[in-house]
Formats: C-alpha cells, sequence, structure tokens
C-alpha cells in the first residue's frame, strides 16, 4: 500500500498582506501529478487545510478541485481538522466529498462512531485509520479543573489524548495496515515559529509515548517543521507545511511523507520536497548594494530587507519595494549610532502621533509605515480609555 502524508496548507492565508494561494495551487497541482503518477492509494491529510474557519471561496475551490482530481485518479483521502479549521464546515463538506473518495473527520469521537476508518484501497489491501482531530482544552478538561489546579488539568489533557489513542489503537487488526491520523503538539516537537502560539503552549500536549506501538505509521499535524518524533513507539512524523510560512523558516525544505506499508512488515518511509512553493531569503545592503543585486533577488521568493542607511530616509521602503516588488518586510540599519544622528525636535505640545515619529526616525532611521502609526494610535487610545 502507498501512503502520502501532507498537512497544514493553511489555505487562504493571507500573510504580511501577500495572498499565498497562487503558491499553494502550484504545489498541490504538483502533489496531483505525483500522486497519479505513483499510483497512490491513499491520501493522509492531517489537519489544517484551510488558515482560518471561514476561508474564502477561492481556497475553497482550489481543495475541493484537488481532492476531486486525486479521487477520481483513485488515491483515497482521509483528512481531520485541525485548530485553524472549522469542525462543523468540514463535516458539512465532508459529506459530499465521500463521493470522491474523501473521509473527514471532523472532531474526536470513539471508535464505531466514526472514529476508526476501515478502507479497502484499488489493489485490495486493507487499512485502518484511526483518525484524531485537533482537540482543544476545552474539549478535554472542564473550565472547573482549570480553576483548582492548573498543573493538575495539563495532566489530565495529557491522559485523555492518551486514552483516545489507545482506545482506537485498540481496533487495529494484524491483517491490516493500522495507521493512525492525528492534529495535535507533542512535548519536545520542534517549532518552526510560524504556529500560533496560542494553541502551542508546551503545557497543552501529548506524550509521544502516549502513542500505540502497533501502528505502521503515525500521521501529525500541527507543527510546521518537518520533523520524526523519535521517542514514538511507532514510526511518527509531522509532515509540517507545504510552505514556507514565516521568515522563521528560511532554509527549511519542504516536503511530504510517502510510506510504503504492508499488513504484517514494517513500514518504509522516505520525505519527498514539494515543488511549486516560494523560498524565504533575506537580503541586506545599502540602496546601492541592492540595486546592483536586484536582478538576482527579484528571484529569490520572498525577501527580509535590511537597508544600510547613513543617515535618516523616510521614503527607505518606498524605493525598496519599488526596487525589489518581492520584498516582503523592510527594516533599516542606521550605519551611524542614534546619538550621531541628527532628527529636529517636534515642537513643545505635538501630539504622541509626532513624537512616536521623532523617536522612531532616531532609532532606525526612517518614518514609520502606515500600518505602524496606526497600530500606535490603536494601543494609544486603548491606553486612554482604560
Amino acid at each position: 500500500m502507498r501512503i502520502v502524508h501532507t498537512s497544514d496548507w493553511h489555505a487562504g492565508r493571507i500573510w504580511r498582506s501577500v495572498n499565498r494561494l497562487e503558491e499553494l495551487g502550484l504545489v498541490l497541482e504538483n502533489l496531483g501529478d505525483f500522486l497519479e503518477k505513483e499510483r497512490i492509494d491513499m491520501l493522509l491529510l492531517s489537519g489544517d487545510i484551510f488558515d482560518n474557519g471561514a476561508p474564502v471561496a477561492e481556497a475553497e475551490r482550489l481543495v475541493f478541485r484537488f481532492l476531486r482530481r486525486v479521487g477520481e485518479a483513485g488515491t483515497s483521502t482521509v483528512a481531520i481538522a485541525g485548530n485553524h479549521d472549522n469542525p462543523r464546515r468540514l463535516e458539512a463538506w465532508g459529506t459530499l466529498a465521500e463521493l470522491v473518495s474523501v473521509h473527514a473527520i471532523p472532531r474526536p469521537v470513539p471508535a464505531d462512531r466514526g472514529g476508526i476508518i476501515d478502507l479497502q484501497t484499488r489493489s485490495g489491501e486493507r487499512a485502518l485509520i484511526a483518525a484524531v482531530p485537533f482537540a482543544s482544552s476545552a474539549m478535554l478538561v472542564s473550565a472547573l479543573q482549570l480553576a483548582q489546579d492548573e498543573s493538575q488539568a495539563r495532566q489530565r489533557y495529557a491522559e485523555s489524548l492518551k486514552n483516545i489513542f489507545q482506545h482506537l489503537a485498540g481496533h487495529f487488526q494484524r491483517d491490516a495496515v493500522n495507521l493512525m491520523l492525528a492534529h495535535t503538539h507533542l512535548e519536545g516537537a520542534v517549532f518552526s515559529g510560524s504556529e500560533r502560539r496560542v494553541h502551542l503552549g508546551e503545557e497543552w500536549a501529548a506524550t509521544p509515548q502516549a502513542f500505540p506501538a502497533n501502528a505502521h505509521y503515525i500521521a501529525l499535524g500541527h507543527i510546521h517543521k518537518p520533523q520524526k518524533v523519535d521517542a514514538s513507539p511507532s514510526p511518527a512524523f509531522y509532515a509540517g507545511s507545504a510552505l514556507q510560512l514565516d521568515f522563521g523558516e528560511i532554509g527549511e525544505e519542504k516536503s511530504f511523507v510517502l510510506v510504503d506499508a504492508r499488513a504484517g512488515q514494517p513500514a518504509h518511509v522516505e520525505r519527498v520536497p514539494y515543488v511549486g512553493g516560494l523560498s524565504l531569503n533575506d537580503a541586506s545592503g545599502t540602496l546601492e548594494e541592492l540595486e546592483r543585486k536586484a536582478d538576482r533577488l527579484k528571484e529569490m521568493g520572498w525577501l527580509r530587507v535590511t537597508v544600510k542607511l547613513a543617515g535618516p530616509d523616510s521614503d527607505v521602503a518606498g524605493k525598496v519595494r519599488r526596487l525589489l516588488p518581492n520584498a516582503v518586510t523592510i527594516e533599516a540599519e542606521l550605519l551611524r549610532s542614534p546619538e550621531e544622528i541628527e532628527v529636529s525636535r517636534p515642537p513643545k505640545g505635538a501630539s504622541a502621533k509626532d513624537l512616536y515619529i521623532a523617536y522612531f526616525r532616531q532609532k532606525h532611521g526612517l518614518k514609520p509605515e502606515k500600518a505602524l502609526l496606526e497600530a500606535f494610535e490603536e494601543l494609544r487610545e486603548s491606553n486612554e480609555e482604560d
């Protein structure tokens, strides 16, 4: 049985005002080519299919077209909800998705209510998939328990996940390929930096040792850095995100996992790089240096640019963006210390906004961008109201 594990597409993501949907479309197109060429029997999609619970129509269209394509090609898909997905929405479209061999599991449920998917692939082999969608702390730990003892509440959360894993794995059979599909944070997992920390506190985590020892493969989602979970008693892997999602992932090769499994035998696991996504990179230099390297820099994907300035330049961001349309973040580095730079002081009685602009110019050598000024004003107004 040939299986591909993919995860964390975050379809519809708007990142620093950049729409990544076109990139994801190229990635999925190439992934579809791979599934067809290699005659993959099953696709495991371990959550965070969309970037939020109400994705734009274009994102849904892209995902549904891909799932229909692979289903018509003979590949069965098992998809679970991640913390970014809306379980109700997944449940709704999942009823139609079954027509193209897509099995969508929106929330953790017992084995007899859909927690175990029993599939027979086109090759005639049988697979049992234990599905564990994202379970929030609110789902597994009561408010009373949390109020009484937070450390015990965290332990209760980990124990609850362990019980779910064991319950589902209790239905594995020797004559089948036994798989587990989970969207969760594990103790010891290495972050990429683009995950939303509100969901990733080390305290709300399962332990790798809680996984069953009789699974051929455990497909994990939630952490964006591709990695193997060494402490798991069965082969367990985070597929990672399909795209580099933020600058903390510079240099990180994104890949999906190819699994060859047969009942009664250990699985063979290897990684295959995604094709189609733009890389994230750093660039630095004076404006003159950046101009000389512009042709090469334009071909380097999305850029975080550090401009070295001899003195304040209120239009440095505009100059860089006109030179490098792929510059996403622009920072200034003063070649002289702030103390050496003369910045005209605002007149007496100047507004808080003008004072902040003067401070920012002395600190960074350029005028703050509009979005930053708006954020400053919102914070100031909120503070005055408080």
